[in-house]
């Protein structure tokens, strides 16, 4: 992604890589593969991980590190961090550390997502760290929580998120056997 300015005009440039044949449609794959695969760079991100720059770090069963660098454009007017952009990051966060604990014969849908915002995070350039671990794994149901700090490692927000597990879709008619 690059930014471009002249004067008081800014202009973003988004691109993205396409995914390719959804993921979900490898019935052995697990959320952790899945994590693992967007680390080591065999498994590209959805095109929303993509525009925000969002990576994941690290990821270990029921737990997941992602960061997100803080963008210009991604500012309120105060020149902070808009809140939805760092929900989303969190948001994201959450659900695969649920993701990365589930049997490969499940997926999981939100139920819903609650943030507190402690401090703001100050514009570009710097960076924000979510840390999200499960809190509560059950037959039907996931529970996380998350952590952010910034680039100063100051705490900036906390959230949860609750998860419905479910069986996994079948793969869509015509799906290519062991695509991504």
């Amino acid at each position: 992604m690059s930014e471009v300015h002249a004067s008081n005009t800014h202009t973003a440039t988004i691109e993205w890589r396409d995914q390719g044949p959804l993921f979900v449609t490898q019935a052995e794959a697990t959320g952790l593969s899945y994590l693992r695969g967007l680390i080591s760079g065999d498994i590209v991100a959805p095109p929303v991980a993509q525009v925000l720059g969002i990576e994941v770090v690290k990821a270990d069963p029921g737990t997941v590190q992602f960061t997100m660098p803080v963008r210009n454009f991604f500012t309120n007017r105060l020149g902070l961090l808009a809140g939805g952009i760092l929900s989303t990051v969190m948001d994201s966060a959450l659900g695969c550390s649920i993701l990365s604990a589930i049997p490969e014969d499940k997926d999981i849908v939100t139920l819903d997502l609650n943030v507190d915002f402690l401090r703001p995070v100050h514009g570009a350039p710097g960076l924000v760290t979510v840390d999200a671990e499960v809190v509560h794994f059950g037959r039907n149901r996931g529970l996380a929580s998350c952590r952010v700090v910034d680039s100063k490692d100051r705490l900036c927000a906390v959230g949860k998120r609750s998860c419905l597990i479910r069986d996994k879709a079948p793969a869509p008619k015509g799906a290519a056997e062991g695509s991504r």
